[in-house]
C-alpha cells in the first residue's frame, strides 16, 4: 500500500517538540519515532497510511541534535507541563 505523504506547519513541528522530552542521542530510554508524536496530534487519518514530511527539523530539547521524522524519541510523561 502507498502512503500518503503529508507536510506539516512549523507550528505542529514546535507542538511536537515541545512533547518529547530527550532523542536517542542522548536518552536510553527513547523508543518512539517522532513522527509518531506528530500523529499524535493530526489524526486526520491512520498512522499507518501516512508518511510526514517536516518543512523544518526539530530540535531535542536536551542535546539540542536534530530530530527528523524518523528519530527516536523520549516523550515526556505530562506533555501539557
Amino acid at each position: 500500500m502507498d502512503k500518503l505523504l503529508v507536510t506539516v506547519s512549523q507550528a505542529a513541528v514546535t507542538q511536537a517538540e515541545r512533547a518529547i522530552e530527550a532523542c536517542h542521542r542522548c536518552s536510553d530510554r527513547a523508543e518512539i519515532p517522532f513522527s509518531r508524536v506528530l500523529h499524535s496530534f493530526r489524526r486526520h487519518y491512520r498512522e499507518d497510511e501516512v508518511e510526514y514530511i517536516l518543512p523544518v527539523l526539530a530540535q531535542c530539547p536536551t542535546c539540542c541534535g536534530d530530530v527528523d521524522e524518523n528519530t527516536v524519541v523520549q516523550v515526556k510523561q505530562n506533555p501539557s507541563a
